[in-house]
């Protein structure tokens, strides 16, 4: 797979980074809202009022440790702001963190962990907006767009409140 468009509001530093890391990893599930905002207000393209969202699903282990998983967490809020919907239909087999690795190792750490929960009819023939809070690489991303279109989505492309800088082998173009 060549990759999806993915779309990021801001930069990872600063406030953005900061809202991440609260969101993520001290239970702060408030600045859902606020990223969701973010996103709405910087982000160069956005979901239609027919669009699907489906958020990055956290591992079973993560979503036990947090209780929550930030990604559906923004999912349903940029859902409710733009009127589309958001769908939870993908699941996550354990893998190791994503922290720290390299464009090539980011790629392989995900290939074939994503799978559908069920068959699920709303998304054949959708577009649909993978949302997940940061973007390095973008290989998770595009690892779970592979599933949805197998799974019979018309288009898929990806939607982070922020980008990390561009590393060398980064298919992240500023």
């Amino acid at each position: 797979m060549k990759g999806v468009p993915v779309y990021s509001a801001v930069m990872y530093h600063g406030l953005p980074g900061e809202i991440v890391v609260r969101l993520k990893f001290n239970g702060e599930k408030h600045l859902a809202t606020t990223a969701a905002k973010m996103m709405m207000r910087y982000s160069m393209k956005l979901p239609g009022s027919n669009d699907i969202l489906v958020p990055i699903p956290a591992s079973k282990r993560r979503k036990r440790e947090r209780g929550y998983n930030q990604a559906a967490l923004i999912a349903g809020r940029l859902a409710y702001m733009s009127g589309s919907r958001s769908l939870d239909v993908l699941t996550k087999d354990e893998s190791p963190s994503q922290v720290g690795l390299s464009f090539s190792r980011r790629r392989k750490n995900v290939e074939g962990i994503f799978h559908m929960k069920s068959r699920n009819r709303a998304l054949s023939g959708a577009d649909i907006w993978i949302v997940d809070d940061v973007a390095t690489t973008c290989s998770t991303i595009d690892s779970a767009a592979q599933v949805l279109l197998d799974s019979g989505a018309r288009s898929v492309m990806g939607l982070t409140l922020t980008y990390r800088k561009r590393m060398t082998d980064s298919i992240i173009h500023q």
